[in-house]
Formats: structure tokens, sequence, C-alpha cells
């Protein structure tokens, strides 16, 4: 992809060297060092940029660019950033492959010469290789928009107990019938827990249907889907919860597109992948306080609604 923002320029101040110069002498090896003090030097410029900008850095978070070649800096509501520094002359960005996993995207930091100024050139979402043309970075407009979507799936989690009170987020709209028995007819449902319970074709209706429309932006596409979620609490401790995402405005869902459950720690517990399919559909149980999250994977898309159980009687 074409790089179309202009970079944005940090100046290099004093106690960022201060920093970085602590941390480099805490190797012997010369190029482990080096590399340490480069590092340092990029997650400050990153930081100070998304200061300007109003974001929270978490200063708490683990400074493990000292013990592997990382460079990770934690934005608060949306997760760790990776700040790989380029030097001069450079035509690529390295990515180790010890951080491809847990970042929410990797910037290009292009250092000068006397390590006064550093250029924040852009970003990519996500990592498969170790160097990267910097002619495929996307712009920094595209990392802001990143950035904030992480921000909205990071808020508050919906209360599905407010839910069967009648009481709900205007996103969330309450529309008919919308679930259908034959989707899946021979795929099991699932306790939350991940223990098999009933067929779903053999489950009563959800009482409650709410739904909302979630826009899918790859780098090649802009997809609008439904996201449907419907309830019927089982006893005054249990519920029962369908998951449906269908397609809003093609006859189909992308074939690459992944529907999964999380529970609270953010683990997968349940998951189904569109392929050739107008919808899919989840069916598990959850207990008053448990909190999960439904997760759509599409390329380098990720978007992730939470929700809580609370109690409702």
């Amino acid at each position: 992809m074409i790089h179309l923002d202009p970079p944005f320029t940090v100046t290099l101040a004093l106690a960022a060297h201060r920093q970085a110069e602590r941390l480099r002498q805490q190797h012997t090896d010369l190029p482990k060092a080096k590399q340490v003090y480069l590092n340092t030097l990029a997650i400050y410029a990153v930081s100070f940029y998304l200061e300007c900008l109003e974001f929270q850095i978490d200063s708490s978070s683990s400074n493990d660019h000292w013990l592997i070649d990382s460079a990770g800096l934690t934005v608060q509501n949306c997760g760790t950033l990776e700040c790989r520094p380029v030097l001069p002359n450079e035509t690529e960005m390295r990515i180790p492959p010890d951080v491809w996993s847990d970042r929410i995207g990797y910037v290009a930091v292009q250092l000068d010469e006397s390590l006064r100024e550093a250029s924040i050139l852009g970003f990519v979402p996500t990592a498969t290789a170790e160097r990267v043309s910097l002619s495929e970075l996307r712009s920094l407009t595209e990392l802001l928009t990143h950035l904030r979507q992480l921000q909205q799936t990071a808020s508050a989690p919906v209360n599905l107990g407010e839910w069967l009170r009648n009481v709900a987020d205007a996103s969330w709209q309450a529309i008919g019938e919308f679930f259908d028995p034959i989707l899946n007819p021979a795929q099991p449902a699932f306790e939350f827990r991940g223990a098999p319970s009933v067929y779903a074709e053999e489950s009563i209706a959800p009482i409650i249907r709410r739904g909302k429309v979630l826009t899918l932006r790859t780098e090649s596409s802009i997809i609008p889907v439904s996201l449907l979620v419907g309830l019927l609490p089982v006893s005054d401790q249990e519920i029962e919860i369908w998951v449906q995402v269908e397609a809003a405005e093609h006859s189909h869902l992308p074939p690459a597109l992944k529907l999964l459950v999380l529970d609270e720690a953010g683990a997968e517990v349940m998951y189904a992948q569109a392929r050739s399919t107008e919808a899919m559909q989840l069916l598990f149980t959850a207990e008053a306080g448990e909190q999960f999250g439904v997760q759509l994977v599409l390329d380098d898309c990720s978007i992730t609604e939470t929700f809580i159980v609370s109690r409702w009687v």
C-alpha cells in the first residue's frame, strides 16, 4: 500500500537518550546493547506521538524490550504496539519472530544519523515475515483509526441481564425472528465452559432478540455484517445465548470470516467459519456473573464485543 500521510517527526529529548543508555548498559553483547538503545528511542517517539493525540500510555507495563529484541508500548484500552526502529537509508522494517503475536500493530520509526530526530512513517496491523517493505506501510491516519476501533471494543461490557429487564443501549436494536433453527442442524451447542449441552434444533427460541451492524474493514474491502444475539433464561442462574452473524448487504458472508466465543480471559471456547454460508450461529449457556466475548475476524480485521451476564431476577 502506498503511504500517503507525511511522517510525524519527534525530537529525541535528552531524557530519551538517558533511558536508552541505562538499558543499554545492562548488556555486555555490543549488537544487543545497540539494538536495545534504538528500540528505546523508537518507543519514546511513538509514545510522544500518541500522547499528543491524547491516547493514554500504560507506564506500568513491562519494559521487556531490554530482555529480548522487543519494543513494545502498551496503549491503554487498546493493547501493545511494537515500535520498530528503522535506520537511515533502510527500505524495510525488521520484525523479529518473538513479537509476531500479542501485538495490535507494528509501527516503523525511522531514526536520523545523529539520533536527534525520529520520523514515524506508518504501520502494519499484523506480522508474518521478518521484513516488511516501507512501501507496504499503512498511513498514520489508518493507525489512529485502528487504535480508536480497539478503544471502542474495550469499552464497558454489554449487560445482558439488563436486556431481560428491557433495558438496552440504543446501538442494540430489538428485532423480530432472526434465528434459523435449521442453520446448522447437525452442529451441537456447547456450555460456556466447553461441556456438551443440547442440540440447537431442540432448543426453545430465544425470548429476547437484539442486533447491530458491524463494519469489517480490511485492506481490500469494507463489509457490513449483522451481529445478532438472543437470550433465553433456563433458571434464575443460567441463560441460553444464541449468537448469529448474517450478511448485511450481500447474499453470503465472506468465506474466510470467523466467529469466535471467548471466555473472560480471552481464550477461544467456540469457533465457526463462514465458508460459503449465508449466516453462522453458535449456541451456549452462561451463568449469572460470567463474562464472555464475541469476536469476528476477517483477514487483518478483528472486532470484539464483550458481554456480562448480570442477575436478572
